[in-house]
């Protein structure tokens, strides 16, 4: 008959110690497992919705239709957007903003960034998007498009009456002719006797004019960035870059922390 050596209470109360502790050690490497695992799954979520989101590129959209201007704040040396403090340099109204804003949404959204396009639906989109937006602009023109007002006309005529008589000033010492400014602002004032009325409603189709003019820049940046929009939509290629991150960090979150257990509890019961 084999001898067996009896064993000693000392053993079985380390023994179930070790085991108790075991216990112990299994259980908080699960809670740090999951608490890794949370962490690493909101982090996804940050990182998707900030791939995602456009709400900076809208916002910089709308700071342009209003014509602010990005600089350095002298006192934070951040950059920061001001408004444009004279109304009269506006070239779109506040209707004008909020339609053009109205239509940039359908097109630059998280929708459109997890589309699938080619190409051809690249260039389709893009045709129909700057052809209707542009028509929609200058068929509604005297709605969207900021003009002056009639104080605004009269400053601008005085000023041109002004700008003349500054003119034949000039033009009259440098020929050694005496002047009278008195008298030519009133001949200048004589000539447009009864036009009074067309020289404001002229200065005013001729500032809209420029502002038209001036929408064709804003035009194309706005054209750049749905564009750029689409692109990102390229064949998919936005939520394929997020699955393969995804993916990337199943692969990692899933493989570490069995081998971290696995590691650690054998050298444990080892």
């Amino acid at each position: 008959m084999e001898y067996q050596q009896p064993v000693s209470p000392f053993d079985e109360v380390a023994e179930q110690v070790g085991l108790h502790n075991a216990t112990q050690q299994g259980n908080l490497l699960a809670s740090q497992g999951k608490a890794m695992q949370y962490q690493m799954e909101e982090q996804e979520k940050n990182l998707a919705e900030a791939q995602l989101d456009v709400e900076e590129t809208l916002t910089k959209i709308n700071h342009l239709l209003k014509q602010d201007t990005l600089r350095v704040n002298q006192n934070t040396g951040v950059l920061e957007w001001f408004e444009l403090k004279d109304c009269k340099k506006r070239v779109l109204t506040d209707e004008g903003v909020d339609k053009i804003m109205q239509v940039i949404q359908s097109y630059i959204n998280k929708e459109t960034l997890l589309s699938n396009f080619d190409d051809k639906m690249i260039a389709r989109r893009m045709l129909k998007f700057t052809l209707s937006l542009s028509a929609l602009m200058f068929l509604k023109y005297e709605m969207y498009f900021r003009s002056p007002s009639q104080k605004e006309c009269y400053e601008i005529l005085t000023n041109r009456i002004e700008d003349k008589v500054e003119k034949r000033k000039m033009s009259s010492k440098l020929m050694g002719y005496d002047f009278d400014e008195v008298e030519t602002k009133r001949k200048i004032l004589e000539d447009m006797r009864g036009r009074e009325e067309y020289e404001l409603t002229k200065i005013k189709q001729e500032e809209v004019k420029i502002n038209l003019r001036e929408f064709e820049m804003i035009f194309t940046q706005l054209e750049a960035l749905v564009e750029a929009t689409h692109n990102r939509a390229w064949k998919g290629e936005e939520r394929g870059s997020l699955r393969r991150h995804f993916n990337i960090s199943e692969v990692i979150g899933g493989a570490s922390q069995p081998q971290m257990q696995k590691r650690r509890f054998g050298g444990l019961f080892k």
